[in-house]
């Protein structure tokens, strides 16, 4: 996977291919550094797959409400939900490799329970997928 290096560029490389900014910046910056300080690549890899995955089913779940032809709703809302659970307890791990104030904070504002820390996730998630969304164009083109 790491043919490229995972750093402060790369989040700028991956804003200027996708043409959209990230909203949670700093804990991805914060991944970035732990993932390259751990060597924990493949763990980056499942979680962008896995928020990549999240994001669509969620767009999916919004669709549905406008949207009566969507027949497998309760399927969609399911796996949501369990891959959401991944992504976050992927969230966990990696952040709690390297316990400070800084990651534990981290932590809290993406992991625990309750309506602000869920729309964190899911603002952390959609960017997330526009780092696979660039990861998919650096293995398609180099």
């Amino acid at each position: 996977m790491k043919d490229f290096l995972l750093n402060e560029n790369f989040l700028d490389e991956a804003e200027n291919f996708t043409e959209k900014k990230f909203t949670q910046r700093f804990a991805l910056s914060e991944l970035i550094r732990i993932i390259n300080k751990t060597n924990q690549f493949e763990k980056f890899n499942e979680l962008v797959f896995n928020a990549k995955y999240v994001n669509g089913l969620y767009r999916s779940i919004k669709l549905s409400q406008t949207n009566t032809q969507i027949s497998n709703i309760d399927q969609i809302k399911k796996d949501f939900i369990d891959n959401l659970e991944k992504v976050s307890l992927l969230i966990k791990e990696i952040f709690n490799i390297e316990s400070n104030e800084t990651t534990i904070e981290i932590s809290k504002k993406y992991t625990e329970i309750g309506e602000v820390q869920f729309q964190n996730l899911l603002l952390l998630i959609d960017d997330l997928d526009q780092i696979k969304k660039y990861l998919n164009y650096l293995k398609r083109n180099f």
